[in-house]
């Protein structure tokens, strides 16, 4: 994602997504693996005695996805981001980065959350996607009672959701997922969850 679309209406979709299914499975942590895209677009201010772009305290405090490790103060649930930036010509590199982190986590179970621009694409490998191969690898890494979330984004083919929640399922090995959609906030986002296999009735 980009520290420019941090709090946005899609992020309550995400974050109430992750809560719920937090507290309903006694989660502990929330690791949110960003695919972190840098911002270029800073806005500019022009006036009769210049112009220039938007300082950077004013974007450390409105466009900066870390802030979100404060909800874990009033929740009780532990929040960290892998920020590291993402390219899609380093997704191998990435990926092995993501396990080697998820491997070193000590605080169990927890949720992975895969948070890329527009979600998972079977058909393109851009920067803004994360590819069926990769959930797989990393879905490989959760250990008994962890979760892995995929944020999906909209896109224009019919059905969307329905035919990426089933190239979530399979790349998760079959296991059956949950479905997460807000019929009244974003209506361009859904949000795919499976568990561990040993935690497949939770």
């Amino acid at each position: 994602m980009r520290n420019q679309w941090y709090g946005d209406h899609r992020d309550l979709v995400k974050w109430g997504t992750l809560m719920q299914l937090a507290r309903a499975h006694s989660l502990r942590l929330i690791l949110q693996v960003a695919y972190l895209r840098l911002d270029h677009d800073v806005p500019l201010i022009k006036w009769e005695c210049g112009e220039e772009e938007v300082g950077p305290k004013i974007l450390e405090y409105f466009r900066d996805i870390h802030l979100i490790r404060g909800l874990a103060k009033s929740t009780g649930i532990e929040i960290e981001v892998f920020d590291r930036p993402f390219a899609a010509k380093l997704r191998d590199e990435y990926t092995a980065d993501v396990v080697s982190h998820i491997k070193k986590i000590t605080t169990t179970p927890c949720v992975i959350l895969l948070d890329p621009d527009t979600g998972l694409s079977t058909n393109r490998s851009s920067s803004a996607h994360v590819t069926p191969d990769q959930v797989s690898t990393i879905w490989s890494a959760l250990r008994p009672k962890d979760w892995l979330v995929v944020y999906q984004h909209a896109s224009r083919e019919m059905n969307w959701s329905e035919k990426r929640r089933a190239a979530f399922e399979a790349a998760c090995q079959g296991g059956r997922s949950l479905h997460f959609r807000s019929p009244n906030g974003a209506h361009d986002v859904a949000l795919f969850a499976a568990s561990s296999p040993s935690n497949a009735s939770g």
